[in-house]
């Protein structure tokens, strides 16, 4: 069984016409073709025009001669009320230029009035031409629709002459410029680009419209608002006709600027994380410098007696020596290889307690806003370091308002940031946000990327050593958290620090039972001083000599093992350095308690290079004494580890 033809729909034809006889034989002569038609004959100009406006035809079929309307008004008329019906013009006689007249002005077809029996034929073309222009007309709209909502612009180049044809909306989004200065030219694109990337970018176009390069493929910026950029990538492809000859030139643009941010953050971590090492390792060997310094100048003191102008000098090398410290101290804060105390504290009691504090330091000419929440939140920081951040950021913002402005410090519970999220456990994970904010001078877009690097600095020579907030980077990321800024110039700078939440009750807070070993006899205690700067060596030695204690010395684990076995274990104290060649002092501390399980360790260091180091520092605080320590300093921790401090 076979499907039954679809019977022709009916045609709904508007006929202008002031003869009925025609208009009879055009319908007689349609049937007779099966083509079913209603037909409104018209005889006059106006009622033409008012069947145009009133009601919808799928053909119009016009007499060229009529007495009020010529073919060619009529098809003027067509056109502009209803464009899309296509046109058939009929006439008794017509001239060729009156023919191509109307053909150019739109008509679809013209017939001689004694050739009508192609008329249905003419029809069902038109009405074909008319499905196709529909379809076309609706890809268009289709086409259109995307280009208006996607992100990505494109273009359209004529490859002869050069004129831009057509942008998307996004393309006008994207340059900054709208579509009737785009379409002036190519070079009206070119004129966006930023200067430092426009000769490259122009040089790049040129080979490629020569057809030197197969493609044109560019990351440029282009101005936007002020002194921002977006970055774009621009990518061109050619576009040929059947016969393979280039017509157009299609240019796609995208917007990267996230992208080349992201890229931009990730190569200054690098950058700041390849400072950090230099820094700390500087930093650690410094640190041994300058005990050797404010060490030796100490027992130099010690016995001083008349010299007065001697002792002003030592005086002087120990105080210079011990301001390298505190810039030490800071570089590595910065490379966060320093040794952290953490416990688990209320920040909010710590503010409280640290308020009075920051209003002494900025003043009366500004004004102060501490907001803390009314639900009490935990951390695990070292408390020290957390009010060295805090006050290097209020310091900070101080500087930033000369004339006064407000300083607001606030304290949250928050989620982290989508950018973050991974660090802190995912987007859900609970977080303690401190917001410093202030409306000062703001800091350049150029600077803003440089802020953490140590020793940069915006202010006047004698205003800091631009390790303020390198600092502050340096211990919120070895606390576990992270640091973010905002700043506008003439409105003020922002700085988030946020921090992993943890519970009240924290096992990081639980005490380490530490083994109980019976303390030496006072005045008898013999120390093994292990470290691999000779220097440093031989001003322990003397410290602890003068002290009172046996001291024995090594310059690395390995001479230090032999001397225990040689000695058989008659070791009160093993003091060492933490970060040695070969072997560290933890792994010397494990191999020579393995052999003597009584021998009680303390440690020496500047800073720390691995978690496991932090980790076993730790478990056991009092056993660590910081580079570079004083005599005082140096004899109580051994006295303390030794347990012989009251």
């Amino acid at each position: 069984m076979t499907d039954a033809p679809t019977p022709p729909r009916t045609i709904r034809l508007l006929h202008l016409e002031d003869s009925a006889s025609d208009v009879r034989y055009v319908v007689d002569l349609l049937a007779e073709e099966g083509l079913t038609c209603v037909i409104t004959p018209v005889a006059r100009g106006a009622s033409f025009e008012a069947a145009l406006r009133t009601q919808a035809f799928d053909v119009i079929i016009c007499d060229y001669a009529l007495p009020d309307l010529d073919g060619l008004s009529a098809v003027r008329l067509v056109r502009a009320l209803a464009p899309d019906t296509p046109v058939i013009i009929v006439s008794g006689s017509i001239d060729s230029l009156s023919a191509v007249q109307c053909l150019r002005e739109g008509a679809t077809d013209l017939l001689l009035k004694e050739r009508l029996e192609r008329l249905p034929s003419a029809v069902l073309r038109a009405l074909e031409e008319r499905e196709r222009r529909t379809r076309l007309r609706e890809v268009e709209e289709r086409f259109q629709q995307l280009a208006d909502q996607s992100p990505t612009g494109f273009w359209f180049v004529a490859a002869d002459t050069m004129r831009v044809e057509y942008v998307s909306r996004a393309v006008e989004v994207l340059w900054g410029e709208p579509a009737s200065v785009l379409t002036r030219d190519a070079g009206a694109f070119l004129a966006c680009v930023h200067e430092d990337d426009r000769r490259r970018v122009t040089a790049s176009w040129d080979r490629w419209v020569r057809g030197e390069t197969p493609s044109f493929d560019e990351e440029l910026r282009v101005r936007t608002t002020g002194d921002l950029s977006r970055w774009l990538h621009h990518s061109g492809t050619r576009l040929t006709d059947a016969a393979g000859r280039v017509t157009q030139l299609c240019c796609i643009t995208q917007d990267i600027t996230a992208r080349k941010e992201m890229e931009a953050r990730m190569q200054h971590a690098q950058r700041l994380e390849a400072v950090g090492r230099l820094a700390g390792g500087i930093a650690h060997d410094f640190n041994t410098l300058l005990t050797v310094i404010t060490g030796t100048s100490e027992l130099a003191l010690a016995r001083m007696d008349s010299d007065e102008q001697l002792r002003a000098d030592l005086s002087d090398i120990r105080s210079a020596g011990e301001r390298g410290a505190g810039l030490v101290a800071q570089l590595i804060a910065f490379s966060r290889q320093q040794i952290m105390r953490p416990r688990v504290i209320d920040p909010a009691e710590l503010m409280s307690n640290l308020e009075r504090m920051l209003l002494r330091l900025i003043g009366a000419h500004i004004r102060f806003e501490l907001q803390l929440p009314a639900d009490r939140v935990f951390i695990r920081v070292d408390p020290g370091q957390f009010e060295q951040v805090l006050v290097n950021l209020v310091v900070n913002a101080r500087d930033a308002m000369r004339g006064g402005g407000v300083l607001s410090v606030t304290l949250e519970a928050v989620h982290p940031d989508a950018d973050v999220a991974d660090k802190f456990g995912g987007p859900t994970a609970s977080c303690v946000q401190i917001t410093v904010r202030d409306t000062g001078v703001g800091i350049p877009f150029e600077v803003q990327r440089r802020v953490f690097e140590p020793f940069f600095t915006t202010k006047l020579a004698e205003g800091g050593t631009g390790l303020g907030l390198s600092t502050v980077h340096g211990i919120v990321e070895q606390s576990g958290g992270s640091i973010h800024m905002q700043s506008t110039v003439g409105v003020g700078t922002t700085f988030r620090i946020l921090l992993p939440r943890v519970a009240p009750e924290s096992t990081f807070n639980t005490p380490v039972q530490v083994r109980a070993v019976p303390a030496p006899r006072v005045g008898a205690a013999t120390v093994l001083v292990v470290d691999d700067d000779q220097a440093l060596r031989q001003l322990v030695e003397r410290t602890l000599t003068s002290a009172g204690y046996k001291v024995l010395v090594a310059e690395n684990g390995a001479a230090a093992l032999r001397l225990l076995q040689d000695l058989g274990g008659e070791m009160d104290l093993l003091l060492t350095d933490i970060v040695m060649p070969e072997m560290s002092g933890h792994q010397l501390a494990d191999r020579a308690r393995a052999l003597f399980p009584q021998l009680r360790v303390l440690y020496m260091s500047g800073y720390t290079e691995d978690e496991v180091s932090r980790r076993s520092l730790l478990d056991d605080i009092d056993a660590f004494v910081p580079k570079p320590f004083t005599v005082a300093s140096l004899t109580s921790g051994v006295a303390r580890a030794l347990g012989q401090e009251d």
